[in-house]
């Protein structure tokens, strides 16, 4: 009675179209909050489909669905990105996108209750994390999480309601955080997964967020929430076995290792693994093998203290009453020789490990130490966070001083967040479509120096794509 109370207040949703995002859904509920929505061309009202939550970490809906749509289209998922997510604050702005998206989507569409699922990205991450496991027991299937894991205040523990599959990238500053959750969940004996692709802090690329909703899907054939299709499982596996095997062809016996490992947990019982344990069998006695793994484990390990010494020795620095600058707290900080071993370091994973390093001391530099100094109106030390950021990634000067304008116009700095904008403009940040929708900058939109810099933005030519 009270769903079809609710059906009469709020009116019949108008019909979407299949097969393609539609960027902007109002919900229905609650007139500030929207999402982007997918549903695939098979979608049939008549019978209940998955569906994927979003919660982006820069409210952007569409995008974050896109990474999505190839896996949702080909297994039959509807989409709900909203626009309305964010990272690096208070969890209630998603928890009320969730719970918005969540009515308006049931009011909508035709839902398997067995197989409702939520990603997220960065701190959207945690949040998809920290919504799972406080929701009725069952009612959330599977957490996506990408490029961050669980909240702080709220670790995973035994018995986790839900199935979790990770993605990050190898470059990304939380690399070792979601290598360290992996172990932890394998600890608890949690149902999870980890999958690395090449690349910085981001949303997995489609054929990653591919390979999620698929070992989604196996999972639900495991527990019976969808029927099983065992010519599907066969071609998972196969293609799972030769990726590991072209690990192996390519001397990366340590990696091939713990990629068939990965596919004997997810196949066992599902499909005949003998040839996985074949494999297994061989690898778990080559030396070479062992080698490659206790030499990862090593530098892994050596990541770690590196990168602990090296953020001890940026906040001594920051905390000097004596300004410092910037060149000496780069020298400190070895910047030089991080940024020599992420270019010509003998092997690949010395490279990926100093671009990790050089990755976190940006993203603290370029945002979260300017912006707490910012709130407590420390100029000074914001000032310096921001021109170290530009040591530790010089070709990125440009981003660098338009992310300090955005955290310069939210602490209320008009006038300095103008002229910090104009500098970025003039060292090349000339991305007009973000200047003039990046919400982080509203507060500059009626002024004066604002509607110069976009005006002469207009008038010149278009950058190089």
């Amino acid at each position: 009675m009270l769903a079809l109370l609710l059906l009469l207040r709020l009116g019949t949703p108008e019909a979407l179209p299949r097969g393609e995002i539609v960027p902007n859904v109002a919900c229905a509920a609650d007139a500030e909050e929207s999402y982007a929505a997918y549903l695939p061309s098979g979608y049939d009202p008549a019978k209940p489909s998955p569906i994927l939550y979003l919660l982006d970490a820069r409210r952007r809906g569409a995008a974050a669905a896109e990474r999505f749509r190839e896996a949702a289209e080909k297994y039959g998922w509807i989409l709900a990105s909203s626009n309305n997510s964010e990272s690096d604050g208070p969890f209630a702005p998603n928890i009320r996108a969730m719970r918005a998206m969540w009515e308006d989507t049931h009011r909508r569409f035709s839902i398997d209750p067995r197989r409702v699922y939520a990603a997220g990205f960065s701190g959207g991450a945690r949040a998809a994390c920290l919504l799972a496991q406080t929701a009725a027991k069952s009612q959330i299937a599977g957490v996506i999480g990408c490029g961050a894991g669980f909240p702080d205040n709220s670790p995973p523990a035994r018995d986790l309601p839900f199935v979790y599959f990770a993605t990050v990238g190898n470059r990304d500053f939380n690399y070792r955080e979601m290598r360290r959750l992996d172990a932890t969940l394998a600890s608890l004996g949690a149902t999870h997964r980890l999958a690395v692709f090449d690349g910085p802090h981001d949303w997995p690329p489609s054929a990653f967020a591919t390979r999620a909703v698929e070992w989604m899907e196996l999972e639900a054939m495991r527990r019976g929430a969808r029927p099983r299709d065992a010519k599907l499982v066969s071609e998972w596996l196969e293609r799972g076995l030769g990726e590991a095997a072209a690990l192996a062809a390519a001397g990366g016996k340590g990696a091939a290792l713990e990629r068939y490992r990965e596919i004997g947990a997810d196949f066992d019982g599902m499909a005949d693994v003998s040839a996985v344990r074949t494999a297994l069998d061989r690898l778990e006695k080559d030396p070479e093998a062992r080698l490659a793994l206790e030499g990862q484990a090593r530098l892994e390990q050596h990541e770690d203290v590196t990168l602990d010494e090296t953020l001890r020795k940026l906040q001594a620095d920051l905390a000097s009453e004596d300004p410092i600058p910037p060149q000496r707290v780069a020298q400190d900080l070895r910047l030089p020789a991080l940024r020599r071993s992420a270019e010509s370091a003998s092997t690949e994973a010395e490279r990926l490990s100093a671009r990790r390093i050089l990755a976190a001391l940006f993203v603290q530099t370029s945002f979260y130490l300017p912006r707490e100094y910012l709130r407590h109106r420390d100029g000074r030390r914001a000032g310096l966070c921001e021109a170290l950021a530009a040591e530790v990634a010089p070709e990125r000067a440009g981003l660098v001083l338009y992310n300090f304008a955005c955290l310069q116009a939210q602490a209320g700095d008009k006038k300095g967040a103008l002229t910090t904008l104009r500098t970025a403009v003039e060292k090349g940040f000339k991305n007009l479509a973000v200047i003039e929708t990046d919400p982080d900058l509203e507060a500059l939109r009626g002024e004066e120096g604002y509607r110069r810099i976009v005006e002469e933005l207009k008038g010149a030519p278009s950058p190089p794509s």
